[in-house]
Order: structure tokens, then sequence, then C-alpha cells
């Protein structure tokens, strides 16, 4: 808009300072039209004098007309212009010279002169006039003003391009994915932020590398002590509820540890075409003692198909935590069982993973920072084993999916936990494509069998 606007009055100014040498210069021409014609016809012969108006009028576009009392004068359209080019032909020709931009209904560009004290009119081409007054400057503009567009676009591509890629980096960054190294030339401001950038993307994966080895020291150096605590209180001669009690703290702490390292385990991003249903068939089999000791009964109801494009480890993850978080603090107060509901549909581009209890469920005020690191609720603390790092597992493994967590309370009771993961990149199949639509117009009910596990 800018470049338009200054092309356009830049258009402006140079119509009025160059209007007047324009006029002038036209006004010249026709003078010297007039006076050639005006000498010719005066020194021709009589009969000479119509094949002299034939040859201007073919040759020079020229025609000569005798002035009468009762034609019909209108003025040149452009009043501005035909008034300058009028006082100059008076100037040059005579105070009686007329200019008009139609005579007797016929449009041309009409100028007055006398020859032996009669009046004539000589009719000019009007595209002298265009020629000669610039009236293809509106072209020229146009077209000036297309081509500054055009590079103005060009140019504001490039200056762009490392906006759009930094913009990338960081939604990498913002992942857990280490990005590109951004390009360090350009504009002084783009070099320096992306140098900026590459600092804080080396930085944060250093901090990454140092974590990592901080994590598996930490895990070898925790989880080595507790195994040698149940080792020896299985050899002690303690009775069989002081060991189980004991079991249970030590397997309350390797819990904890295990969720501290998951929480802070850089993510896995090898991306697969993830069935899901062979997913949660593994975590099944994964829970098989309690699902055999009648504390967890798992309904599963997945869309036929399934298929999700991400990591497998990613998806156990987020089922794991979510199905642990659910034994834990979703138990029904009557018999103590956990009843947990998995649903698995697809919406577009996103796969949805429903899981659902039956136990009390969480008041509607703490749902939101349910998902946060530590946050548990105060009725919890000190009751049932955990450290509040399950939901905020969840929550950041399916930013890095590109996906969220929402926690609500369903009607019936119970919490419902949503986890919506976007597709990671690779081209679906047309034959997967068409099975995807087609169970995502068959209701979820009918899809897949309710079963118990």
């Amino acid at each position: 808009m800018l470049i338009a606007v200054s092309l356009g009055a830049w258009y402006q100014l140079y119509r009025v300072f160059e209007r007047a040498p324009r006029t002038d210069r036209f006004a010249w021409e026709l003078t010297s039209i007039v006076n050639l014609t005006r000498a010719a016809l005066v020194s021709a012969a009589g009969d000479r004098r119509s094949e002299l108006l034939v040859d201007l009028a073919r040759n020079e576009g020229v025609r000569v007309y005798p002035l009468e009392p009762q034609d019909q004068i209108e003025p040149w359209p452009d009043r501005e212009i035909g008034q300058m080019v009028e006082a100059k032909l008076k100037e040059l020709l005579g105070p009686r010279t007329l200019v008009a931009g139609k005579v007797n209904g016929e449009k041309a560009f009409w100028i007055s002169f006398d020859i032996e004290g009669k009046q004539y009119w000589l009719i000019a081409d009007p595209k002298r006039l265009a020629r000669q007054l610039g009236s293809n400057w509106v072209e020229v503009t146009v077209t000036a003003v297309l081509l500054a567009l055009i590079g103005a676009l060009l140019i504001s591509r490039l200056v762009n391009r490392p906006l759009a890629n930094l913009a990338r980096s960081i939604e990498k960054l913002s992942r857990g994915e280490r990005p590109p190294r951004l390009g360090e030339t350009g504009p002084t401001e783009i070099s320096g932020l992306n140098r900026r950038f590459n600092q804080l993307a080396g930085d944060l994966h250093a901090m990454e590398a140092d974590r990592a080895v901080v994590l598996a020291g930490v895990s070898h150096d925790i989880r080595t002590p507790l195994t040698r605590l149940r080792l020896e209180i299985e050899l002690s001669k303690l009775d069989e509820a002081s060991k189980e009690s004991m079991v249970e703290e030590i397997d309350r702490i390797d819990s904890i540890v295990r969720q501290f390292i998951e929480f802070a385990r850089p993510p896995e991003f090898a991306v697969e075409v993830v069935a899901v249903e062979g997913v949660v068939e593994k975590l099944a089999r994964a829970y098989s003692r309690e699902r055999a000791e009648g504390v967890l009964r798992l309904r599963t109801r997945l869309e036929a198909g399934l298929q999700w494009q991400g990591n497998s480890i990613i998806l156990q993850r987020i089922l794991a935590n979510l199905l642990e978080n659910a034994m834990k603090y979703g138990r029904s107060q009557d018999d103590g069982v956990a009843r947990v509901d998995l649903l698995g549909r697809r919406r577009g581009r996103t796969v949805e993973l429903v899981v659902r209890d039956r136990g009390p469920g969480a008041p509607d005020e703490a749902l939101e920072r349910l998902s946060r690191p530590f946050a548990r609720l105060d009725s919890e603390r000190g009751g049932v084993g955990g450290s509040g790092l399950g939901l905020a597992v969840v929550s950041r493994l399916a930013r890095r999916a590109g996906g969220e967590l929402l926690l609500e309370n369903a009607p019936a009771g119970g919490l419902v936990a949503r986890v919506r993961l976007q597709d990671q990149g690779l081209q679906v199949s047309a034959a997967h494509a068409y099975s995807s639509r087609a169970a995502r117009h068959r209701p979820v009910a009918q899809s897949q069998p309710a079963t118990t596990r």
C-alpha cells in the first residue's frame, strides 16, 4: 500500500510539473501544422488545392473545413488542458484562435485559423494529443505499481522466510525436538535473532543431555539400594505383615522414581503408523495380574482399524499413565474395584482416546491444575501413593505429539481423561484413508463389540 500510494503521489506530481511543458510543446507542433497547411494552401493553385487537402488527410491525418457561424462548438473534454493549449495557440496564432473537442457532433481536435481573412477549421488526429500529453501514463503507472508490488512481495518473502523458519523451529522446540540450525546471514536483526536462538537451542540440548545423565545416575543410585532392601526384607525373620508393608513402601518409592524419570525423559520421535488396538492389547496384558485379582476391570471400545501416525512408545506411556491414574484414584467407593472404559476414535487427522473411571471424580475448580507437575488433590496427600506426575506426563507427551489432554467429570460420576493426538506427518495410503473415513461414519458402539479384559 505504501508503494502504491507513493507511486500515485509521484504520478500526480509528475503530471503537475510536466503538463505545462508538454502542452506548450504540443501547441508549438499544432502551430507548425497550421502554418504549413496555410502556406501550402495559399501557395497552391486553385485547381490543386483539392488534391492537396486529400493528401493532407490521407498522409498526415489533417483535414480542413470552412468555419461556419452556425457550427455547434463543444470544448475539449479536459477543460484544463484545452484551456492551456488554446491560450498558447492564441499567443502563437492570434487571439481569434479557437480550440474545440467536438464540432457539429464530430469528435476530434479542432483548431480555427484564417486564410486571407476567412476562418477555417483544422482537424488534427486526437491521438496526437494523447501521445503528446501522455494519456497513456495511466497504463504506465498501473504497470509500474504492479511491478513494484511484485518486487515488494519478493523482498517481503526474503525477509519473512527467516521468520517462518524461526517459527517452525520454535514449534519443534516446544514439542521437545531439536530444531535444525538456522542461518545466521541476512539482515542484522534477523541474523542476530537466529544466532541467539541457535545458542538457546544448543544450550537446551546440552541441558537435556546432562539431565538424561543425571536421571540415569539417580535411577541407578536409588533403585540399587531399594533392590538390596527388598532382598534383605525377604531374608529377614520379620512377620509377613511387616514384610508386606515394607515391600509396599519400597514399591511406592520405586514408582515415584519411575514417574520422575518418565516425566523428564527425552521424547521419542520415530514416526510410524501405530495400530492403537495392538498397543491397548499389550497394555492389557501388562495388567493381567490386577485383572485376575479383580481390582481392575478394563473395557475397551475402539474403531475398527484405528491407527495413529506417531510413536508407539509415546502412545503406550500415555495410556499406561492414564490407566495407572484411574487405578489409583478411580476405584469404586463401594467395592474398591477400578472400572475403566477406554474408547478410541478418529476425528480427521486427530486420534481421540478417552479413559473414564467410576471413581469420585475431582472438583471442577481443580481439573485444570491436575495436569500440572506435582499437582494432587489435598485429600489425596498422604493417602494414595503417588508423585503427582502421572497426568503431567500425559499432558506433556500429548503436547509433544501436537495434541492436548482434557479432564472433565462424567455426568454419572467418575473422571474422564480425553487425549487428542495429531498425526505426525506420514502420508496415509488410500486404503487406510478410506478405511478411516468409513470407520468415522460408523457408530463407535458398533465398530467393535465391547469386551471386558
